[in-house]
């Protein structure tokens, strides 16, 4: 039978890639009980999760506090899991009304996938339906959000890049170390066999 009472903190507001996989993965899990505190910064997660058997903390391995989030109370918070599953639909939107977008709103995990020299000014967001928030607000000319925004917007965003969904992985963080040294994961020997070459 499935746990009771979990918490799982991550990245918000509601309509994060996180909030996706993270609802996604409890349903591989089977464990329908538990529900999801949103943060805004990992670190600060993590201190809402830590002392406590009860709670877990999902972040994409792309973000770059990675290193800081399991090394800061590494005899206390582990990796107890990892998953693979895909980002939500990843665009980058423009505002009609601008003809040559010069600042873009873009979450900093998501900076690799476009040359940033095309605009003259680069604002750091914390998450992607952020983004689309404030591209509409007219913080910025331009920004990498999720497609929806387009879908809902059409008269007031513009398509410039259609990046669609990354499958990417998922670290999951609990106080209970899972690691008793052998190789925790699926097996996947056919990734690494290849098929035989076709006759002419």
């Amino acid at each position: 039978m499935a746990s009771a009472g979990i918490t799982i903190v991550t990245l918000g507001p509601e309509g994060t890639c996180h909030e996706r996989a993270v609802r996604r993965y409890m349903e591989f899990q089977g464990v329908a009980d538990f529900e999801i505190e949103y943060i805004a910064d990992f670190l600060d997660g993590l201190e809402r999760i830590r002392g406590r058997e009860d709670a877990f903390l999902v972040q994409c391995s792309a973000h770059p506090k990675v290193h800081e989030v399991t090394e800061r109370y590494w005899k206390e918070v582990f990796v107890v899991d990892t998953f693979i599953y895909p980002t939500k639909h990843l665009v980058v939107l423009s505002r009609r009304e601008v003809e040559r977008p010069r600042s873009l709103g873009i979450v900093p995990a998501t900076k690799g996938y476009v040359d940033l020299s095309q605009w003259d000014e680069i604002i750091d967001v914390v998450s992607k339906p952020v983004v689309g928030e404030e591209l509409l607000a007219g913080r910025y000319d331009a920004g990498l959000t999720h497609i929806e925004h387009l879908e809902e917007h059409e008269d007031e965003l513009r398509l410039d890049l259609d990046i669609g969904e990354i499958d990417t992985t998922w670290l999951v963080y609990g106080n209970q170390k899972r690691f008793e040294g052998e190789v925790i994961g699926i097996p996947s020997r056919e990734l690494f066999t290849r098929a035989a070459p076709v006759a002419a």
